[in-house]
């Protein structure tokens, strides 16, 4: 009998720390997944300025000899939330530097994306801007521009700015920008596409096989033991294609390569 005592305090001990351990796992989970439910209603929501925001774009991306600017989104490192601005870029007579503003504060992955961009566009135009300085700065409501995910928006503005060309007003891309010109991986694309939708624009670039986005539905399920009824929370994986839940608001396209980029972006 005190045996049967003894292995019953025992397991009762074990789920108790169970559900303790299952109630802070669901905790943290739920977090990430109320994040996940507001961005997905935020991207469901009308725009609010769209034609607005366009229309004040129109005469700001205007292009003149030598100084262009790209729509960008980023990720703010204070709250997680995207926000949209531009990139700029001016090319002046000099002696080949490229020179970066650090207002508002560029990391070194970003600082390393500007050099890489500007090697791209220069390949892509078959320019020569050694006798030239390429001047880049970012106009961004952030406190960090931190990772290389503006590097294929630079590389477009610098093309722009070396041929005399426009950038179309109303389209924004995400993605780094590799050697030989190949646009890479990036993050938070469900927040960069909010803002994006929120802020006007027509067009979202995003890298090869980034329509498809994953995220994490939660699901419940109810559990009878000696008696007591326990709700365990799991959570089960899905994908989002952000080109049809976004459909009528914003078209969104994959690209692959800097050309891609210069037949959606440039005029």
């Amino acid at each position: 009998m005190a045996r049967k005592n003894v292995i019953i305090v025992v397991l009762a001990l074990l789920l108790i720390l169970s559900v303790f351990s299952s109630l802070h796992i669901y905790q943290q989970q739920q977090r990430v997944i109320d994040a996940q439910e507001d961005i997905i209603e935020q991207l469901t929501s009308v725009r609010s300025a769209g034609r607005a925001a366009i229309d004040a774009k129109q005469t700001f991306i205007n292009v003149s000899e030598g100084v262009s600017c790209a729509n960008i989104v980023a990720v703010r490192t204070d709250n997680q939330f995207g926000v949209l601005g531009t990139v700029h870029v001016e090319i002046k007579n000099g002696t080949g530097n490229v020179l970066v503003n650090t207002n508002p504060f560029t990391d070194l992955t970003t600082q390393y994306s500007v050099r890489e961009a500007v090697k791209v566009a220069e390949d892509y135009t078959n320019r020569d801007v050694t006798t030239k300085d390429i001047s880049i700065y970012f106009d961004i409501n952030g406190t960090l521009i931190g990772g290389p995910s503006a590097g294929a928006a630079i590389a477009a503005a610098a093309i722009a700015a070396m041929e005399g060309k426009t950038l179309k007003p109303d389209v924004v891309i995400t993605g780094t920008i590799e050697k030989g010109g190949y646009i890479g991986q990036v993050g938070a694309v469900l927040e960069k596409a909010e803002a994006a939708e929120k802020n006007g624009m027509n067009l979202f670039l995003v890298p090869k096989g980034y329509k498809k986005l994953t995220y994490y539905e939660q699901k419940t399920k109810e559990y009878d033991i000696f008696g007591f009824t326990f709700v365990r929370s799991y959570y089960v994986q899905k994908e989002i294609d952000l080109g049809e839940h976004m459909k009528g608001k914003m078209d969104v396209e994959e690209v692959s390569t800097i050309e891609d980029v210069v037949a959606y972006m440039i005029l």
